[in-house]
């Protein structure tokens, strides 16, 4: 089964095409009906065999007209100025959010206020005067840190769009072990991304590094042909394991200390993400702390 991507035009949130009986292209602007925004515009990025993992899902309506497109270029400067509206009002009254954008989707009937904040915020009286001067419903969204890149877009590290703007579909979870399991140095800043968190890319390395999950921890002692060798590093990238054997370092084929069928305990750990490994955020912590 073959499902339709497409991306929103306010969060840049990809989701699903429903009931779309119509050949449909790239980059092709689409009307569609949501729940939450009722009849709206979201642009089609392609065919996919993969189901949405967030759920996002949009009843397809019919392709964008020209009327469509001039009533969405008309949203788009009310949109502007709706942001300009709030972003001054939010200063008078002294809200602490920071403002990230407005938007008016494709009927006209709300205005979607995104906002970034610590803290709750009470914007009761802020709704009450942009719905006097716009004369719509006011919705404000509080989203994440990396929803707000995902939003407004940026450079990462590597110089790139970030990955979270070009295709990815959900926010898979990014914590400090994974910089010690991917055998990366012990300092988070280096790997951290334009919205202050863990860079995204390290999800997509986790499947290379699942066999050190069966493997003993580092600094474990192993018997090895007769001999009580120490296990130094494993490197799954490059295939090999460095031991220590009485005085002298040894780099084997990883293969060579794996168990037979370790591919039935690496699909176990596919699944639970390593959760039998014996080491904890904590101790990452804490070593991070003695290398800075």
């Amino acid at each position: 089964m073959n499902y339709i991507k497409v991306r929103s035009f306010d969060t840049n949130k990809i989701g699903v095409l429903e009931d779309c009986n119509e050949d449909v292209s790239r980059d092709e602007v689409v009307v569609v009906d949501s729940d939450e925004k009722g009849e709206d515009v979201v642009r089609v990025l392609g065919y996919s065999k993969e189901d949405s993992p967030t759920g996002i899902r949009y009843r397809f309506l019919r392709k964008a007209t020209k009327r469509d497109l001039k009533i969405l270029e008309k949203n788009e400067k009310e949109s502007k100025r709706a942001f300009q509206t709030c972003k001054e009002k939010i200063k008078e009254q002294g809200l602490e959010m920071h403002l990230l954008k407005a938007y008016v989707p494709l009927n006209s009937k709300k205005i979607f206020f995104y906002y970034t904040a610590e803290d709750r915020v009470d914007f009761r009286k802020l709704v009450r005067e942009l719905a006097k001067i716009f004369r719509k419903r006011i919705e404000m969204r509080q989203v994440g840190v990396r929803d707000a890149v995902q939003i407004l877009g940026w450079i990462g590290l590597c110089g790139e769009v970030p990955c979270c703007m070009r295709f990815m579909e959900k926010f898979d979870s990014i914590s400090l072990k994974d910089i010690e399991e991917q055998n990366l140095p012990l300092s988070p800043s280096k790997f951290t991304g334009p919205c202050g968190r863990l860079v995204c890319c390290m999800s997509f390395e986790k499947e290379n590094y699942l066999v050190k999950h069966i493997l003993p921890e580092k600094g474990s002692e192993i018997c090895l042909d007769g001999k009580v060798a120490t296990l130094l590093e494993v490197d799954p990238l490059r295939n090999v394991v460095l031991l220590q054997i009485e005085d002298k370092k040894r780099e084997m084929n990883l293969e060579e200390l794996l168990p037979k069928g370790y591919e039935k305990a690496i699909e176990t750990c596919r699944g639970c993400g390593g959760c039998c490994r014996r080491f904890s955020e904590e101790s990452v912590k804490h070593e991070i702390t003695l290398h800075n």
